[in-house]
């Protein structure tokens, strides 16, 4: 004897009302985050759109990368064994308030024993010079015979941290050996130990801690 064969035609009334239940519920908890989003993506792209895209000063650089790159944290512009900071309370962000202000924190504008001072050099470049001799990043106290300054160094003469054009970074003691060197701007073609000969006058500022 074979089994009655069950046809269903559709879903009944109580299924059909559970289930638009369920939509509305899922569009009422869904529907305000998907706003929130779109609206915080429609500013990002409109603070993006005026925000500033070169620097000429440490702080103006970090404010670049915190508009166009969301790099807002105050905190990795220090190092914490620079003993210029022993008993400074650094800025937590570099622009106030939310993604996109325009305002640069008061703190970090202006280094002071108390707020610390940035341990980091900076440089902004043609896209022509990104290359693996041409520094972009560099902790302070470099100087310009290649050495590291005893009292401004982060770590003293010891040496310190280069970052270069192609994003590689490198420790160094020095840039008086030949593979240490930068590419001159000065003099095209040839290498420097001096770093204020391999980048663009008046775009760089040492920032002077003492």
């Amino acid at each position: 004897m074979k089994a009655p064969i069950s046809f269903r035609r559709g879903f009944t009334l109580i299924e059909l009302l559970t289930v638009i239940a369920i939509i509305g519920i899922l569009a009422a908890v869904l529907f305000p985050g998907v706003q929130g989003v779109m609206k915080k993506a429609k500013q990002s792209a409109a603070n993006t759109a005026t925000a500033p895209t070169s620097a000429a000063t440490l702080q103006e650089f970090a404010a670049v990368l915190a508009l166009n790159a969301g790099l807002n944290s105050g905190e990795i512009w220090y190092v914490d064994a620079d003993p210029a900071n022993d008993s400074a309370s650094f800025p937590k962000q570099v622009l106030v308030g939310a993604a996109g202000a325009e305002t640069i924190d008061t703190a970090f504008k202006t280094p002071s024993a108390a707020s610390g001072y940035q341990s980091w050099t900076t440089y902004t470049p043609t896209n022509k010079n990104l290359n693996e001799q041409t520094p972009l990043l560099w902790t302070r106290g470099l100087l310009a015979t290649g050495k590291w300054d005893t009292t401004l160094g982060v770590w003293g003469s010891t040496g310190g941290h280069i970052a270069f054009g192609d994003a590689h970074v490198d420790w160094r003691a020095d840039t008086s050996a030949t593979e240490n060197q930068f590419a001159s701007k000065k003099t095209p073609g040839t290498n420097t130990v001096n770093w204020t000969d391999a980048v663009t006058a008046g775009t760089v500022r040492e920032l002077k801690s003492k």
